[in-house]
């Protein structure tokens, strides 16, 4: 009787395992925005009509709680490709590095460079390629350091799913850059007063109609990313793919405007995020707190991998809800200032390291922005409302602490004052125990290049080597933390390599190594 149970038993598990071993694993579509706070009507704002992103939000989950590490494009981008904080890769300061016949950085005189991380850094794409899946990107590549040429299977503007093979899963991602901050001028208009009249602008913001014109148009760029967005779903709708695809759709930063973008606070950090899983969620909402560097682990996850322990972010796919947000801010473009935040549910600490300068940066690009022409006019004349004043005032305080429950816009620095020290405290220590675990967020520019390139120049990869098995050929990269791929006949695609891994290429062969920050070296093989 013990032996037939016991057979019983084991058939059972059997049963199980193979069927959870049959099941496929899930094609994953990012949509990805750029310069987006919660300007969507499934955040409450009903001026922009969003048909399709609406459905995605009525058959998926809302996010309330989504946040960028950095309110500016590449540094964002570089957290969310590694999973890891610009501060502790080196990615923090803006437009550090582009792909560009230029050696020197205009805006700093530095030499334009790539990042070289302490740590070991990996783009998540290349985990996902070596676990099967198809990795397409269209077509934005800024992530403030040399991408990995092992990152995707293809990465241009003809990059899409379709070019995957049969039965393969996909994990595909669409930049659509129509709501960037430079269609505010590069599409501005004059709009018909009745459209102006039902913008209501954030209270630190002046009541002008030149400011709600930009206002206007930048909800009929989301009206037109709506529009590109239902054309994207309706080709995974006519492969019939889309209720075996999961959907992530949400911005790389905060919005476009001034005190959005560049911004520490939550306007320039809050996000949207609203995911379709494969399982229906019909309109759910979740509060649960969600870093950038919170998106790898996930796709990792989702796809049967498992999340390298470099990695700073966590999976929020079946785990329990983080305490804390961490963030800052860089130079951006001409301009440095270093800010570090913390971000609980319900208060926010800023550590401002220079308390010398305004909070408002006078950044060139964004002066094309005919908001920003307003604010500097009416702070010229005194003309701005008391909120606003304070973000050109030629100071700042050491620190800053709001009450998010009572003050989201943070215009009411409760810092100094005694009813709220044991918070203040609390956030204090663990902010300041985030800024001493990075590797370069407590150092200048110049510094930190100084210690990335001691010699004064990029530093170089080793050669990798091979050994011939009786069964086949081991790779050797001979190089720390870097990551490896082979194709035959100089010609293909890269294919990922794993550690000890033993292949069997043709007659000749090439070797690539790529490590962030020393490039990539090619070596041919027969």
């Amino acid at each position: 009787m013990v032996r037939k149970l016991k057979f019983i038993i084991v058939c059972c598990f059997l049963m199980v395992y193979c069927e959870f071993n049959s099941q496929e694993k899930p094609n994953i579509l990012w949509i990805v925005c750029e310069d987006q706070s919660l300007f969507f009507s499934s955040y409450g704002d009903s001026i922009a009509k969003t048909p399709n992103i609406d459905e995605l939000a009525l058959e998926g989950t809302v996010y309330e709680n989504f946040y960028a590490v950095s309110p500016v494009c590449a540094p964002s981008r570089s957290s969310i490709i590694t999973g890891m904080y610009p501060t502790t890769i080196g990615t923090h300061n803006m437009r550090a590095f582009k792909n560009s016949s230029d050696s020197i950085n205009h805006h700093t005189n530095l030499p334009i460079y790539s990042a070289v991380a302490k740590r070991k850094v990996q783009f998540f794409t290349e985990i996902l390629r070596a676990n099967g899946y198809y990795c397409s990107n269209n077509s934005k590549q800024d992530y403030n350091m040399e991408m990995s040429p092992l990152a995707w299977d293809e990465s241009n503007k003809d990059a899409n799913w379709r070019n995957k093979k049969e039965n393969q899963p996909f994990f595909s991602v669409f930049n659509f850059n129509i709501c960037h901050e430079s269609k505010i001028w590069k599409n501005h208009k004059q709009h018909p007063s009745e459209e102006i009249n039902k913008i209501i602008l954030p209270p630190f913001f002046p009541k002008n109609d030149i400011i709600k014109n930009d206002f206007v148009t930048n909800y009929k760029n989301i009206e037109k990313l709506d529009e590109q967005i239902g054309k994207l779903i309706n080709q995974l709708k006519n492969d019939g793919l889309y209720d075996k695809t999961i959907i992530f759709f949400y911005s790389d930063h905060g919005g476009p405007f001034p005190r959005y973008k560049r911004s520490i606070y939550d306007t320039g950090l809050k996000c949207p995020l609203i995911i379709k899983w494969d399982e229906k969620t019909n309109g759910k909402r979740n509060n649960q707190m969600i870093s950038f560097i919170d998106l790898a682990p996930t796709i990792i996850e989702l796809s049967g991998g498992k999340a390298p322990e470099n990695m700073e972010g966590v999976s929020f796919y079946n785990s329990e809800n983080r305490d804390y947000i961490f963030a800052a801010t860089d130079r951006f473009d001409e301009f440095t200032d270093r800010r570090r935040c913390i971000r609980s549910k319900y208060f926010k600490l800023i550590f401002n390291y220079d308390t010398t300068s305004s909070i408002m940066q006078p950044v060139s690009y964004r002066k094309n922005m005919k908001t920003m022409n307003v604010l500097d006019s009416l702070n010229n004349i005194n003309g701005l409302c008391d909120d606003f004043n304070n973000w050109y005032k030629k100071s700042k305080r050491k620190y800053e602490l709001y009450d998010l429950k009572n003050d989201p816009y943070e215009l009411n620095n409760l810092y100094g004052n005694m009813n709220y020290k044991n918070i203040f405290d609390e956030l204090n220590k663990k902010l300041s125990k985030w800024i001493n675990s990075s590797d370069y967020g407590n150092m200048s520019e110049v510094e930190m290049l100084k210690e990335m390139w001691p010699k004064g120049v990029k530093p170089i990869l080793n050669e990798p080597s091979i050994s011939k098995l009786n069964n086949g050929t081991k790779i050797n990269s001979n190089n720390l933390n870097a990551s490896v791929g082979w194709r035959n006949n100089k010609s293909g695609k890269w294919e990922i390599y794993q550690e000890n891994e033993i292949i069997k290429p043709t007659n000749n062969f090439d070797i690539i190594v790529f490590k962030p920050g020393y490039g990539s070296i090619i070596k041919s093989f027969n």
